[in-house]
């Protein structure tokens, strides 16, 4: 096994194992056979088969070419007082023995060609897992925060009831009942949004999978541990920049215009053909076609002019090899940039997490402390309603913070662990 495939399994391997471990729980059932149902996955992998075809083709100028020559001829020289015309036949087999390095420099395109299509499948896979992650995680997350709409919207109807007793007593005025009835509309409201919601992320699935996925499967799926994001961040290393997807496609976009120079300025250089007849060479009437003749040539073509053509195509290929370096150079800068963003996001949306689960105690406490003192009268239905809101948005933000963190997690992955080399599969 050479050296650039075995370091492919390498990253591969570690890719399988981190993103398995990272990936929402029960996600692995859900992105077994995602690259199978996607379309454009599928597209890819034809494009790279054909670009493969398309490889083999441009080694045709190593090999010989055959050719069965039949017609007319008329031969006139100086030093024959006949002229000779008539028919001819024969076979001639032409060889390539040195072209200026062209067929070379067309084979190395065609070989970049190949790896650019198999990086744009790697990055339309990591695409698509971000997508589906994102998916995914939206479908947990509404599935939840129905859950606590239900919950809150059911604590909601018994504070009503409440009130309603107090207001019946005449311990309170109307205004007790008014005030939950408004939360009440206000979860409703917000419910009905979910349902449009959650009706959009099944179209989504039908988008990805060409089907759509029962809530029966999404039931069983979660967001992963708080404790994967404190791992991921003690174990991140220095990003490779030279070895990540988006920077290769850059490099190969410079040595494929590289490849380009060189196939143009083989047009300057010399080529050399060997080329061998056999058959009815001379031009006759009268005499039967017979395989009497042959020929053997070696010719030797210099180019001396070409109206400029090979000039100008050598100076705009030597333009646009400059604009790749800069832009490979960019690339490596918007990697470097956009790689150090996602840490520092990852990181403050971490901390935000822990600052969350401390309010989410203190909303808690802050929840009980109200109900008790309303149900002794000490305080009205605006605490209560204050109390009940703030301890679930504080539930929900918790909810919002774990998806983000989800998607989030992916974006690192795809970067971190996108280090392979021209050897993808």
């Amino acid at each position: 096994m050479d050296c650039g495939l075995f370091r492919f399994c390498t990253f591969a391997f570690v890719l399988f194992s981190i993103s398995s471990v990272h990936a929402l729980q029960g996600m692995e059932e859900l992105s077994k056979n995602l690259f199978e149902k996607n379309q454009d996955v599928q597209a890819l992998q034809k494009n790279i088969e054909a670009k493969e075809a398309e490889s083999a083709a441009a080694k045709s100028g190593y090999f010989p070419t055959v050719n069965a020559v039949v017609g007319f001829e008329q031969n006139k020289t100086d030093d024959m007082p006949i002229v000779e015309k008539g028919q001819v036949g024969y076979l001639e087999g032409q060889l390539n023995l040195f072209k200026g390095g062209k067929d070379q420099a067309l084979r190395g395109q065609k070989n970049i060609e190949i790896q650019l299509a198999k990086l744009e499948l790697e990055s339309k896979k990591r695409d698509l897992k971000l997508e589906l992650t994102e998916l995914a995680s939206q479908m947990v997350y509404l599935h939840k925060l129905q859950s606590i709409l239900d919950e809150e919207l059911k604590l909601t109807l018994t504070q009503k009831q409440m009130a309603s007793k107090k207001v019946s007593a005449g311990l309170t005025s109307t205004v007790d009942n008014l005030e939950f009835q408004l939360h009440e509309s206000e979860i409703q409201i917000e419910q009905r949004q979910i349902n449009q919601q959650h009706e959009e992320a099944h179209q989504q699935f039908i988008k990805i999978y060409g089907e759509d996925i029962p809530d029966s499967r999404l039931g069983q799926l979660d967001f992963s541990p708080i404790s994967i994001i404190d791992h991921l961040l003690k174990t991140i290393a220095p990003l490779n920049v030279e070895d990540t997807v988006d920077f290769q496609k850059s490099k190969l976009i410079e040595e494929q215009l590289e490849s380009v120079k060189k196939e143009i300025k083989s047009e300057f250089l010399p080529s050399v053909d060997f080329t061998y007849s056999v058959g009815r060479l001379t031009p006759s009437e009268v005499s039967p076609l017979k395989f009497n003749e042959n020929k053997l040539a070696v010719h030797l073509t210099i180019p001396l002019f070409s109206g400029f053509d090979t000039y100008y195509k050598t100076k705009a290929a030597s333009l646009s090899l400059q604009a790749a370096q800069h832009a490979k150079n960019q690339r490596r800068n918007d990697v470097i940039s956009y790689f150090a963003k996602l840490k520092i996001q990852l990181f403050e949306l971490n901390q935000l997490f822990q600052i969350n689960e401390i309010k989410l105690v203190k909303s808690q406490s802050y929840f009980d402390m109200t109900l008790s003192e309303y149900r002794r009268g000490i305080k009205n239905s605006p605490d209560l309603v204050s109390a009940t809101d703030r301890l679930y948005s504080t539930k929900k933000k918790r909810l919002e913070i774990l998806k983000d963190l989800e998607t989030l997690k992916v974006r690192v992955e795809n970067y971190y662990l996108s280090s392979l080399n021209k050897d993808i599969k």
